[in-house]
């Protein structure tokens, strides 16, 4: 026997929602259901991240020095008319 499971959700967030779930060819049933089995097998919430933006890091001396020789080493000198010869290649 099912059954029945009521939540509140925003109106914009179900009717978005609905139509993904139906151009998937699923139901919001599916949904619960596998938030549900999720919960079950994991015990924890699905975690959500949202664009945090950039991330910021700070390097030791040590790995700034690193970083410059293999920047070093990777790049390779082009001739000042390297740019105008390959305009409009999608550079």
């Amino acid at each position: 026997m099912d059954a029945m499971v009521t939540a509140r959700v925003p109106v914009e967030v179900k009717e978005r929602v609905g139509t993904m779930l139906r151009e998937a060819g699923s139901t919001p049933t599916e949904l619960v259901n596998a938030a549900y089995e999720y919960y079950l097998h994991s015990g924890k919430l699905p975690q959500v991240h949202e664009d945090e933006g950039p991330v910021c890091i700070t390097l030791t001396p040590e790995q700034v020095a690193k970083l410059r020789l293999r920047l070093r080493r990777s790049t390779c000198p082009m001739p000042l008319d390297f740019w105008s010869a390959h305009a409009g290649e999608g550079v």
